[in-house]
């Protein structure tokens, strides 16, 4: 696994944040893996993580934010949620690639 450099985990958590809060104010019912947040639902055989689960009328998105670094590290994580989301109805999943701030 790629471990994040400390400012890109800050990045990643900052756009993690501020998706969260956007779906929020859209009227999601949100989970994100942050603090002060519910954590997701685990997904797949080895429980992976989302960074955002988001609930609406009957809709689930699955949102995963990657760095630049990680993006490529983490495909098999993101083929997980993938999976996962196309197995489910009214579910969707993207990635969103958090620029890093240098």
């Amino acid at each position: 696994m790629v471990k994040r450099a400390e400012n890109d985990t800050t990045t990643h958590d900052e756009k993690v944040r501020r998706a969260a809060q956007k779906l929020k104010s859209q009227g999601w019912d949100v989970s994100a893996d942050l603090l002060g947040y519910k954590k997701p639902k685990p997904v797949g055989k080895e429980g992976k993580i989302p960074d955002i689960e988001a609930r609406k009328r009957g809709a689930t998105q699955l949102i995963e934010v990657e760095t630049p670094d990680t993006v490529e590290a983490h495909k098999d994580q993101q083929a997980t949620f993938r999976r996962s989301a196309g197995h489910r109805a009214r579910t969707t999943f993207k990635v969103v690639i958090a620029k890093n701030k240098r």
